[in-house]
C-alpha cells in the first residue's frame, strides 16, 4: 500500500479533517495535501515521525522498511556471520558514490560556506547534488549534530516546514523554511535559538540553495 493511501485511511479512521490533521501534526497543510493526493512520495522522517504521532500509529506503519543508511549495511540478525546473511540474500550490500563537499554550513548562526573542499560518499538511492558539513547545535531535534554531514539536492524553492539550506548575504545556514511576505523565516530545532527572518530589502540575497534530503553522523 502507497503512503498516501495509509494516510488516507488512517485520516479516516480517526475521523480527522485534512485541516484537523494538519493542525494536530505540526504538518503545513500545503504539504500534507500533497502527501495526501501522492504528489509527494518521499518525505523527511520528522513529518513521518509527526503525522505517526498525530495519527496514534507505529512509525514502521507508515515507513514500511527502516530508511537505507548511506554506506550502512543491513545486518538483520547480528548473531549470523555477515557472509551467511550475503548469501541467503538477507545483508544488502549499499553502493556509495561520492559527491562535492562544499565546506561548512552553520546550524546556528549563518557562516560562509566555503566553496569544493574535498569529496564526501552517499549512497547511490540519496538524490543530492552536494554535501555540507554542520557547524553548531540549531538542528540538534532533527538528530543534525555539529560535525555531521548533509546530502543536499539543489532547488531554488522547496515546502513550508522542510530543512533547507539557505544563503543570507551571501552566509549558509541550515534551517527549517517559512514563506513570509518579500522573505524567509527560518526555524531551528533547539529551543535556545530563536526564529529568525529575513525580508527584501533589508538583505541583499535572500535565496534557498537546496533541500536536505539525507545525513550522516558520526559516532
Amino acid at each position: 500500500m502507497q503512503l498516501c493511501e495509509k494516510l488516507n485511511r488512517l485520516k479516516t479512521e480517526n475521523g480527522l479533517t485534512t485541516e484537523a490533521l494538519s493542525e494536530r501534526s505540526g504538518v503545513p497543510k500545503g504539504t500534507l495535501n500533497k502527501l495526501l493526493n501522492g504528489e509527494t512520495r518521499n518525505p523527511t522522517a520528522q513529518t513521518l515521525r509527526r503525522l505517526a504521532r498525530a495519527l496514534n500509529c507505529p512509525l514502521d506503519e507508515l515507513c514500511g522498511a527502516q530508511p537505507e543508511i548511506p554506506g550502512v549495511y543491513r545486518l538483520g540478525d547480528l548473531r549470523d556471520p555477515a557472509q551467511k546473511l550475503l548469501d541467503r540474500g538477507e545483508l544488502m550490500r549499499v553502493s556509495v558514490r561520492k559527491v562535492p563537499l562544499l565546506g561548512e554550513i552553520a546550524a546556528g548562526q549563518p557562516i560562509t560556506c566555503v566553496e569544493d573542499i574535498g569529496l564526501a560518499e552517499c549512497g547511490d538511492g540519496v538524490r543530492c547534488d552536494f554535501a555540507l558539513r554542520v557547524r553548531g547545535d540549531s538542528m540538534v531535534g532533527a538528530r543534525i549534530h555539529d560535525g555531521d554531514v548533509v546530502y543536499v539536492r539543489r532547488q531554488d524553492d522547496v515546502d513550508d516546514g522542510q530543512i533547507a539550506a539557505v544563503i543570507i548575504d551571501g552566509e549558509a545556514t541550515l534551517k527549517r523554511v517559512y514563506h513570509i511576505a518579500n522573505g524567509l523565516q527560518l526555524l531551528s530545532e533547539n529551543s535556545k535559538y530563536p526564529p529568525m527572518i529575513f525580508t527584501l530589502p533589508e538583505h541583499d540575497d535572500i535565496r534557498i540553495l537546496g533541500l536536505a534530503v539525507a545525513f550522516t553522523s558520526r559516532l
